[in-house]
């Protein structure tokens, strides 16, 4: 007896909420007032723009990090050469137009910002420097070395970290597939 009651009060609660549903007024002027009063009611998130702006987007970094990395680079020949600056911090990552003295295959410094003008800033004028742990932790030749085209990755004494990309020496080539050409350029009759 008490396992027939225990099931007859399990089945009226599970079947209590389709009866509160089918209480819910179809008229459009109770509905309305309905929607009103419902604080309740859960704000609709476009969850898949949401993502896709989190995963997708990438900062400048990532961007000239993945196309030397896919295309490769020639070695850096000596002389005045220009980069791209690229210093990630917690607040995002910024990139700029620069250009440093390359001799022996390394950088030698000091590093020019480009300004608005055209004109070019010694890095110290700008105020960035690289930590002097960091600096004392690595040899010059490791510190100021070049290899696939980039710079090693660096840390200023803003806790930035940076990396120089020798874009103009970044091998030339397609890195996307090629379109096929139309049914009647490809298949004549």
């Amino acid at each position: 007896m008490k396992k027939i009651f225990g099931l007859a009060s399990i089945c009226a609660i599970s079947l209590f909420p389709l009866h509160s549903w089918s209480q819910v007024p179809t008229d459009s002027t109770k509905v309305d007032s309905v929607k009103k009063t419902d604080s309740l009611a859960v704000p609709k998130v476009d969850t898949v723009r949401v993502v896709v702006d989190t995963i997708v987007k990438k900062d400048c970094y990532a961007e000239y990090y993945d196309a030397i990395r896919s295309r490769g680079a020639k070695s850096v020949s000596d002389g005045m050469q220009p980069v791209v600056i690229a210093l990630k911090s917690a607040e995002g990552c910024h990139c700029f137009l620069g250009r440093v003295e390359v001799a022996a295959g390394k950088i030698k410094p000091p590093l020019f910002f480009q300004q608005e003008n055209g004109e070019y800033r010694q890095v110290s004028a700008v105020g960035k420097r690289l930590e002097s742990a960091f600096t004392a932790s690595m040899s010059p030749d490791e510190l100021y070395s070049i290899k696939d085209g980039m710079s090693i990755v660096f840390r200023t004494i803003d806790q930035e970290y940076g990396r120089l990309f020798f874009y103009t020496f970044v091998n030339k080539g397609a890195t996307s597939n090629k379109a096929a050409p139309s049914v009647g350029d490809l298949i004549k009759d």
